[in-house]
């Protein structure tokens, strides 16, 4: 009796055991497409064994990027080409307005000199010098360079920056646009037929802004540009070789030489197929003044902005005060340092 008891629950325990086994096996299998919506998840969990393999990935496969410097390099971007802020307002002290070339009259603490980042240069328009930075007779200046083009070419933004001008000029510039650049320079095109931007647009390097033409003092179509820096006219030629279209440096130092008249006349051009026609010095950079000059004797210094710098950390290495570094450059110890940009030290 006793025997039979202890088989027939043997016998229900092996039952319930098959059971559970046979449940626990279906509930491993991966539900059928058909007549069920709930969404397979079992292929997208990342389990221990497979971490080695799989390393930095979420549960739903996608990778993770874990270098997490490319979000101060997304910041910064996001800063230097925020449309509704002044181009290198630091400099400028503030000022803007959508009237006048120049403006700048009483603008004060203006720095001496100032390194201009020239990366991204495009080319204004592709057309070879008519009229070159200088005298006009004994009376008139041409603060510009003037480059061929017909009637509805398209002309465009040398440098990213927000248009600060967009006006008519009868007897000068005709229809005229200024552009206040990242970079802290300004740059004018004159004589357009047409606006393709409205004052106070952002615009980036070698975008459309308007079209050639012919209008107000003009003789002919053609685009009159100019580059000036806090409303002083600069010889373009110093910043750009006409010839091969391209800047001649990736960076250029504006010095008080920067804004010297030369005695030639515009007419002295540089020709399209034979090079510079007259006196190079026309085309080319201030040359070296003599040893007297600071900035060639080496008095003058800057430093390249890299990642991780800040004001205090520049004046340590430099044997400086960071309140000099602020009177050298026209900022204050809050100002925001971009990297690749310069920095005065001396």
């Amino acid at each position: 009796m006793e025997r039979n008891q202890i088989l027939a629950k043997a016998s229900l325990l092996l039952s319930a055991s098959l059971m559970f086994v046979t449940l626990n096996a279906f509930s491993q299998l991966s539900p059928e497409s058909s007549g069920n919506t709930k969404p397979d998840l079992i292929y997208k969990q990342l389990h221990s064994s497979t971490l080695s393999e799989q390393s930095g990935l979420f549960a739903d496969g996608l990778k993770l990027k874990l270098d997490l410097s490319v979000l101060d390099e997304v910041e910064e971007d996001r800063f230097e080409i925020d449309p509704d802020a002044i181009p290198a307002d630091d400099i400028y002290g503030g000022m803007w307005s959508n009237n006048y070339v120049n403006m700048y009259g009483h603008l004060e603490n203006v720095p001496d000199t100032f390194m201009v980042d020239l990366d991204n240069f495009t080319m204004p328009v592709d057309g070879y010098m008519t009229s070159n930075f200088g005298r006009r007779g004994s009376r008139r200046y041409h603060y510009g360079i003037d480059l061929k083009a017909q009637t509805g070419d398209t002309i465009y933004a040398a440098f990213d920056g927000k248009v600060r001008v967009k006006q008519y000029e009868r007897r000068g510039y005709g229809y005229y646009l200024v552009i206040r650049h990242l970079n802290g320079l300004e740059t004018v095109y004159g004589h357009l037929s047409k606006f393709l931007v409205d004052e106070n647009d952002f615009v980036k390097s070698g975008e459309p802004i308007g079209l050639a033409g012919n209008t107000g003092r003009s003789f002919g179509s053609h685009l009159h540009f100019e580059t000036r820096f806090l409303g002083k006219p600069i010889n373009p030629n110093f910043i750009i070789d006409f010839e091969k279209k391209d800047v001649h440096q990736g960076e250029y130092l504006v010095t008080n030489s920067s804004y010297r008249k030369t005695t030639n006349s515009s007419k002295v051009t540089v020709n399209r197929n034979a090079g510079n026609t007259g006196n190079a010095s026309s085309v080319r950079p201030p040359v070296n003044q003599g040893a007297t000059n600071k900035y060639v004797s080496g008095e003058v210094s800057y430093h390249r902005i890299q990642k991780g710098d800040n004001l205090g950390a520049i004046a340590k290495r430099y044997g400086t005060t960071v309140s000099k570094l602020c009177s050298l450059n026209n900022i204050t110890a809050k100002t925001i340092l971009r990297e690749g940009k310069s920095i005065r030290v001396s």
